[in-house]
């Protein structure tokens, strides 16, 4: 903390209660941060996450919401600062898969929609109001504000069995992209983390079979399912100022899964 930044490093990660989130936000109190723990609804998940947070050291809140419903995000951001302090780290991760799996000659508006709600819209508009807040407030010249977005490698690696969720992830990424370039002479830096095949609730379905393609097929050249927290590591380093001189870069936790290869 420094006269012309008097305030400790914040942060707030949507969907943490659990999975990625949950990986980050515990990365980040590993890191020195305190940490704004969301859920949609499950108290007993998220106070578990702030719990262990608190074991780390760290102060932690926990902020209930619904992020598909835009009215309710200013409370959400103002009710983590109220507890912990300015964001000085906004990790927008909350998301969504498609409501089921399939052709994509079948996929349902109803799926559509609720992918790009929760993926697109809700994303949008959460950086949006995040990022009006940091560039009012002093810059930190030791370091440095950052915007994360997790979107995932399907933003570039087509599944037709999934295909809305594929759609609403591209425009996670380019979410990333666009805020990048609006914020960086702000001193608000924004990265695209592009998880791949991550063991978690929402991927556990599909798991066997990713897990066939990695040994049979080497889906990834590191020869595992990532865990969250992988993504968490990365992204605590990121919000750190692992990555000075950076902004708008897509960063892959993928086991190199997206490397071109011959």
């Amino acid at each position: 903390m420094s006269e012309s930044f008097p305030f400790w490093p914040v942060a707030f990660v949507t969907g943490s209660s659990r999975g990625i989130g949950r990986g980050i936000a515990l990365a980040l109190a590993a890191k020195g941060f305190d940490v704004a723990v969301h859920g949609r609804s499950n108290a007993v998940e998220a106070q578990r996450t702030a719990d262990e947070i608190v074991a780390l050291g760290r102060r932690a809140t926990v902020v209930l919401g619904e992020i598909g419903d835009l009215a309710r995000h200013e409370a959400m951001i103002e009710e983590a600062e109220a507890a912990l302090g300015p964001l000085t780290t906004f990790v927008n991760n909350a998301g969504v898969g498609a409501l089921k799996r399939g052709d994509v000659l079948e996929a349902s508006v109803e799926s559509y929609d609720h992918c790009m709600l929760y993926n697109a819209k809700a994303a949008f508009f959460l950086t949006q109001a995040v990022a009006r807040r940091m560039v009012t407030r002093p810059r930190d010249p030791a370091g440095y504000y950052s915007i994360l977005l997790v979107s995932s490698v399907s933003a570039t690696a087509a599944s037709i069995n999934r295909g809305e969720y594929c759609v609403s992830k591209a425009a996670t990424a380019m979410i990333a992209q666009v805020f990048a370039a609006r914020l960086a002479r702000e001193g608000v830096y924004v990265f695209d983390i592009q998880p791949g095949v991550i063991e978690t609730d929402m991927s556990r379905p599909a798991l066997a079979d990713y897990q066939r393609r990695i040994d049979e097929e080497g889906l990834t050249l590191i020869p595992r399912l990532g865990q969250p927290q992988d993504v968490g590591t990365v992204a605590a380093s990121i919000a750190a100022g692992g990555l000075p001189y950076v902004s708008g870069q897509v960063i892959r936790v993928d086991g190199a899964m997206l490397l071109p290869r011959l």
